[in-house]
């Protein structure tokens, strides 16, 4: 029950904002969710938002300016949205271990 009074404040907090970015969060939280479902393990995912101060740093560390951007081993970086790419991206790196 405690979940789902949370998912209702959670989608009050969310109709908050702009459809732009309702619409961005809608994105990205599913596209997460499908890398979660589809590798499980085998792959750590770490959200770190962009405006803090550790993605401040980490901006500036990977040189990344543009969201949603992603990091892979600390060594390679993905900035889109194209599912197909980093997809590829995932398992040559994966195949690469």
């Amino acid at each position: 029950m405690g979940l789902k009074l949370r998912d209702k404040r959670d989608n009050q907090d969310l109709n908050q904002y702009p459809e732009e970015v309702k619409e961005d969060y809608l994105f990205l939280s599913g596209w997460v969710r499908e890398l979660s479902q589809k590798y499980g393990e085998r792959i750590r995912i770490r959200m770190t938002d962009a405006q803090s101060l550790q993605g401040f740093y980490k901006s500036l560390r990977y040189r990344v300016f543009r969201y949603p951007s992603f990091i892979i081993n600390k060594r390679r970086k993905y900035t889109g949205k194209d599912k197909v790419l980093l997809d590829a991206l995932l398992r040559e790196e994966l195949e690469n271990a």
